[in-house]
């Protein structure tokens, strides 16, 4: 049988070359929407017109002389989040496909247990749930190893009416078409099922750093799902672009599109080696992207995907109605804190609403204990009514596109989908989006972002609600129990069917032989792989005979980036102080001259101080006396391992450096000056006694813990 092959498109957009810095493709105006500037109307009366200028001024004033670009945010190397936007860069084209009607309250479940998994997966259904999201496989999220045990999952879900999208990883084959096998079984008619395979192999390979049936094979095995659903099953989708392992670690939002559009276009092309056109080729993908608590960045970054995967396929001449996205949206376990989780409900919220009024399909809520440990009940409810309540009662969903005519959403979509273009068209000039992972150009990426990540962390540029600012250092823990072994292995292997196992060899043998043939038709291997799965054949041996004599492919995974981490690992070094020695490390704050001189800095330095699970106190909570002798006297009285001087910079010179040495000789171990003096007045304090300098824009996190470290040592 001979097919014809369709190259894509050259990394162009709408014909245009690359070098065009405005590309005809991309329409900055939207037909239809007119911006109005110069309003009359009574609300404005008593108001004086005020301009640019004035506004300027005004800010700047309120800033005591700061400039107004301090107000200013970078997103990415190319885009700046402005403090006022007074004209939009450009706007989303009225031919972009956009989502119609309310979105899809979907929940992931990956609990290694099935039964814990059938059981929650049930709950959700009952009390407000749509639609399911299963990772599922051998070693990956709910461990399943037979059709059987898919089965015992899926016992309380109604396959005729519910939709379920996979994410099996490198079992996608095996797994996806379980699905297919445990429908049938049920009497459930396989082509009126919904929902997704999520045949996702860049992905697995970037999450876990090993493909190991190879790129070959797994691109011919997302082929094969392809064909097989366009033939089988009209209302499933096999292929699933995941950015997560990107987006949890720290990805921006144009590397998150770039990569999202780059491995789309790789499964297209496998689609179409597979014999689909281009039209069924893209509606064979699902797209899952995060959402974050950065909203306005959030809703830009979803737009753009859409306006980003209708130019690709209007540039490679797809009719109008095959332009669309599938677009599920998840939040972020890694900006989850372990610390005071139930700010992590106020996250859930932002992000929701971020996926909302960007136009999400399906929307899965992360619950606030996500980053703990498996989730219990209680925590999933929360998560579901964060969705419900929020399209039920704010109704959400009653418009299409509402950001649409917001000059900083619009400007931050057009930016972010322009860089992002500009970098997809790098990685096709470079050979795709697998070469670039398998040689290390995104990790490379990710590291530089990290290394710049990490430094706002720890300098609190960039804050950790809960953690890094306003912590509460007396939380009552939130503890999850971890999965053991034995629960999961204890469950898996399921029977399926009534074959012999002489049958079951027999059809194995069949797979082989189907494998083998080099021209064999697309869709031929996945209803051989159906046939063996139908008679009980388990996922691992058709697993292994998929991969046999290929290559597997190995890079180093991409790691999650976890904002609260490192403040976290403060606090569970002072958990340790505190079981080993009975109470916390301690913090004598030293305050110096009115209260009215320090007040800002001394609830600064008491909210950083908590942060890194100190117990401080100040001189000023005692009778209100800040002075020298007072300090002094206090410190004797209640001793403390760390003490930390607050006071006014003009303070610094002559007052801070008389009391370092006396709060040393009264047992201090350590003592630290809050504020930046100047260095030679720096340089007297240390010569004095002082250890080190807290002031904002330092990098506090090394300090309090390289604090930390000394007194381990000295207990």
């Amino acid at each position: 049988m001979s097919r014809t092959k369709r190259v894509l498109f050259e990394p162009t957009l709408d014909g245009k070359p690359a070098s065009a810095s405005r590309p005809p493709g991309w329409v900055d105006a939207r037909p239809g929407i007119t911006y109005t500037r110069g309003v009359e109307s009574p609300f404005f009366e008593g108001f004086t017109a005020a301009g640019l200028a004035e506004w300027r001024a005004k800010v700047e004033a309120d800033l005591r002389g700061g400039s107004v670009d301090s107000l200013r945010t970078p997103l990415s190397a190319h885009t700046t989040l402005e403090p006022l936007y007074v004209e939009a860069a450009g706007a989303l084209p009225s031919d972009v496909p956009l989502r119609r009607g309310a979105w899809r309250v979907t929940p992931e479940h990956d609990d290694p247990r099935m039964e814990i998994t059938a059981a929650a997966i049930a709950d959700d259904l009952a009390r407000g749930a749509e639609a399911l999201w299963l990772v599922a496989g051998l070693d990956h999220g709910t461990r399943v190893l037979t059709a059987g045990d898919l089965d015992v999952v899926l016992r309380n879900v109604d396959l005729a009416k519910v939709r379920v999208q996979l994410e099996p990883e490198a079992d996608a084959l095996p797994v996806a078409l379980s699905l297919v096998a445990v429908a049938e079984g049920r009497g459930v008619d396989p082509s009126a099922l919904r929902g997704g395979f999520g045949a996702d192999p860049i992905a697995t390979l970037a999450r876990s750093g090993s493909l190991p049936s190879g790129w070959r094979t797994a691109r011919r095995t997302l082929g094969e799902l392809g064909a097989f659903a366009q033939a089988n099953l009209p209302g499933v989708r096999a292929g699933l672009v995941s950015t997560r392992p990107y987006f949890e670690a720290g990805a921006t939002p144009p590397h998150e599109l770039a990569w999202a559009l780059a491995s789309g276009i790789d499964y297209v092309r496998a689609f179409l080696d597979a014999g689909l056109s281009l039209e069924a080729a893209s509606q064979q993908l699902v797209f899952s992207l995060g959402a974050s608590d950065r909203v306005l960045e959030s809703i830009a970054k979803l737009r753009a995907m859409r306006w980003l995967w209708a130019k690709a396929m209007g540039a490679s001449a797809a009719a109008a109605e095959a332009r669309g996205i599938e677009l599920h949206v998840h939040a972020s376990v890694a900006r989850r804190s372990r610390r005071d989780p139930w700010v992590n409900l106020l996250r859930g919220t932002a992000e929701v609403f971020a996926a909302a009024l960007g136009g999400a399909d399906s929307i899965a809520c992360a619950p606030f204990d996500a980053a703990i440990g498996p989730s219990d009940a209680f925590a999933r409810r929360l998560a579901r009514n964060t969705q419900l309540v929020l399209r039920a009662e704010s109704h959400l969903d009653a418009v299409d596109d509402p950001a649409a005519g917001s000059y900083a959403i619009e400007s931050l979509t057009t930016s972010f989908a322009r860089e992002a273009w500009a970098f997809f068209q790098e990685i096709e000039r470079t050979g795709g989006m697998m070469r670039a992972l398998r040689h290390g150009r995104v990790s490379a990426v990710l590291d530089s972002e990290r290394a710049a990540r990490l430094r706002k962390v720890a300098t609190r540029r960039e804050s950790v609600l809960g953690v890094s600012e306003f912590p509460l250092l007396e939380e009552a823990r939130v503890d999850r129990d971890p999965v053991r072994l034995e629960e999961v292995e204890v469950e898996i292997g399921n029977a399926f069917g009534d074959a012999t196992p002489e049958q079951r060899h027999e059809a194995l043998l069949a797979f082989v032989r189907v494998l083998r043939e080099t021209e064999a038709e697309p869709g031929r291997i996945a209803q051989s792989a159906l046939a063996a799965l139908r008679l009980g054949v388990d996922v691992f041996s058709l697993g292994m005979l998929l991969r046999t004599g290929q290559a597997s492919l190995h890079t180093e995974p991409l790691a999650p980036l976890r904002p609260a981490a490192a403040w976290e690992s403060l606090r569970d070094r002072s958990d340790r102080f505190l079981k080993s020695h009975g109470h916390r490390p301690r913090a004598f704050l030293a305050t110096l001259g009115p209260l009215a001189e320090h007040a800002a800095r001394l609830a600064w330095t008491q909210n950083l101080l908590a942060a890194a699970g100190f117990d401080a106190w100040s001189s000023a909570d005692v009778n209100g006396a800040n002075d020298v002798a007072s300090a002094t006297q206090q410190i004797a009285a209640r001793p403390a391992e760390l003490a930390v001087i607050v006071c006014a910079d003009a303070r610094h010179a002559d007052e801070a450096t008389e009391l370092a040495p006396a709060l040393k000789a009264k047992g201090a171990a350590l003592v630290l000056v809050a504020g930046k003096p100047a260095p030679e007045v720096a340089e007297a304090l240390r010569k004095r006694g002082v250890d080190d300098l807290l002031f904002a824009g330092d990098d506090v996190l090394s300090t309090l813990s390289r604090a930390l470290r000394a007194l381990e040592e000295r207990s």
